[in-house]
């Protein structure tokens, strides 16, 4: 009779235990990754209670280091497992930024040998030139505020590796809360405008008198402005995949256009003003369009959306009126000079930029090409603060990676989704005119986070990087 005889047992194939491998960092990185998405969806509620002029670690500082280490994590883990880098084009931005990082060292170093010059920036002859700062303890936090508003890029390359993790679903989710966010902060200042929750900032008129600022449940209105702007562009870029009918999305930007005016910041006034004329150019040409093919324009809906806009009106009129109207008074005769060579040019800016432009023309050359290292004073102008910290070839070099991104980004997404991409580039700029988004962490959060949405939505079938039906490479 017929033994029955035990297989013999064999060790499982190094094949196996390699794909068993890969997912376990599969798995790793995608935690990391869903844990940076909520980091970023969810740090303008952290935010609500933000303390200005504070000098030490605060939660947002937390928030935002603990989302970056997430965020290269999760593409370290991914490369690491697949044995593949992520796109050139990211390497060649990365290494710009890692450029610059090697600029901030060389200051460091130098900073001693620069106290006489340095110490020309002692004199803070109005408020606006910010508080004083260390060169020991300001040039590093220059070079991590450079690492973690930068971080997002890493899940920028991730998403291209892995698109099946970042769905349109997904992202509009992240979108949603960054919109509710915003309208409880809007919630805020409208009542800091009605008078029960107070005014964290104030704006000093030309005669000494102050007048509160909305700014929802930020310190400075233009943290407001950053999370309004961007909450527009999102609700414009995903439309109903936030899960919101065309009234209510309608209502948001009305919400928080109105509360970009009451916040009295010019400059989130220009921009939110620049995205909805943008977009709604866009939906207008669209519908004339269809209008000459024989398609119809659903009147009923666009009556229903003037008159609940009229009624908002109407109701915001009645209950705040006077102060509606005091703020777009100072909104738009407390300018200041025009004159740039004077110190009163937009409200002290002009003394700043005259001021720097003077110390650098007693500065040798090591200064104007490499830069100090840090800001010594708040420059309100994006270029400007470049300039001072980095020097020509840290502009050089920014303005290289910034124009390589918007390449990159640009040529990955369909021809409808460009004017969006182009229009988030013009914002940055914009902004930065008269303030620092390449200084915020969490402006570049949202900038990034604008860049996903449109590949989301608008991806190009033939941009050569991998979809999820494609198999990893060999190993």
């Amino acid at each position: 009779m017929d033994t029955l005889t035990t297989p013999e047992w064999r060790p499982p194939s190094r094949e196996v235990r390699q794909d068993a491998s890969v997912t376990r960092h599969e798995r790793v990185a995608r935690i990391l990754a869903s844990g940076a998405l909520v980091l970023v969806a969810v740090k303008p509620l952290l935010d609500i209670g933000e303390k200005g002029g504070s000098s030490g670690l605060d939660l947002g500082v937390l928030i935002t280091t603990l989302g970056a280490m997430c965020m290269f994590a999760a593409l370290a883990v991914v490369s690491l497992g697949a044995r593949r880098l992520p796109h050139r084009a990211l390497l060649l931005i990365a290494a710009g930024l890692a450029l610059l990082l090697v600029l901030t060292a060389v200051s460091y170093l130098a900073a001693s040998a620069r106290a006489d010059l340095l110490s020309l920036f002692d004199v803070r002859r109005y408020s606006i030139y910010g508080p004083a700062q260390e060169p020991a303890s300001a040039i590093p936090a220059e070079a991590m505020r450079l690492v973690v508003g930068f971080a997002p890029i890493a899940l920028l390359g991730l998403m291209l590796m892995r698109r099946d993790w970042f769905p349109v679903r997904r992202l509009a989710l992240v979108a949603a809360v960054v919109v509710a966010a915003a309208v409880v902060h809007c919630v805020l200042a409208w009542l800091q405008v009605a008078g029960v929750y107070p005014y964290s900032f104030h704006f000093e008129l030309a005669n000494y008198e102050k007048i509160g600022r909305a700014s929802g449940g930020y310190y400075h209105p233009m943290s407001l402005g950053r999370l309004l702007m961007f909450s527009v562009f999102l609700v414009y870029v995903f439309g109903d995949r936030i899960r919101a009918p065309f009234a209510v999305r309608y209502g948001l930007i009305g919400l928080f256009m109105a509360t970009g005016v009451v916040s009295l910041h010019r400059f989130t006034i220009l921009c939110l003003g620049v995205i909805v004329a943008a977009f709604e150019a866009r939906r207008l040409l669209t519908m004339v369009r269809a209008r000459r093919v024989g398609g119809g324009v659903n009147r009923r809906a666009a009556l229903a959306v003037c008159g609940a806009l009229a009624a908002v009106v109407a109701v915001a009129g009645a209950l705040w009126g006077g102060a509606i109207w005091r703020r777009a008074e100072v909104t738009l005769t407390e300018v200041g000079s025009l004159d740039v060579r004077s110190d009163t040019f937009m409200h002290g800016r002009g003394a700043i930029w005259n001021d720097v432009v003077e110390i650098f023309g007693r500065s040798p050359v090591d200064v104007w090409l490499l830069g100090f290292g840090y800001e010594p004073w708040d420059m309100h102008n994006d270029l400007l603060r470049v300039m001072v910290i980095w020097g020509i070839v840290g502009v050089v070099v920014t303005a290289a990676v910034l124009v390589g991104l918007y390449r990159f980004v640009n040529a990955r997404v369909t021809r409808a989704g460009r004017p969006a991409v182009a229009l988030l580039f013009a914002i940055l700029v914009i902004f930065g005119l008269t303030q620092k988004p390449l200084a915020y962490p969490y402006f570049l959060w949202l900038f990034f986070l604008g860049q996903m949405a449109v590949l989301a939505v608008h991806p190009r079938a033939d941009s050569g990087e991998p979809t999820p039906s494609e198999s990893e490479p060999t190993q």
